[in-house]
């Protein structure tokens, strides 16, 4: 995804999963990466991905450390 002010490809500044009304989604924040350009590390674009929860009897059940 390119920054819509200097056509730089941006970097993810942010990645999370978040739920809305019961749906699971990921959550990317892109911030630009040009130091020439006004978006210069501020959050330009946000976009959220519809994620699938499926049942996988193979995958390990681990506790996590501290959660």
């Amino acid at each position: 995804m390119k920054c819509p002010l200097c056509n730089t490809e941006m970097r993810i500044k942010s990645s999370e999963y978040v739920k809305n009304k019961g749906e699971l989604f990921n959550r990317m924040v892109f911030t630009c990466r040009n130091k020439k350009c006004k978006n210069y590390q501020k959050d330009v674009k946000t976009t959220y991905t519809p994620l699938k929860v499926v049942e996988d009897s193979n995958a390990e059940d681990k506790e996590v450390e501290g959660a």
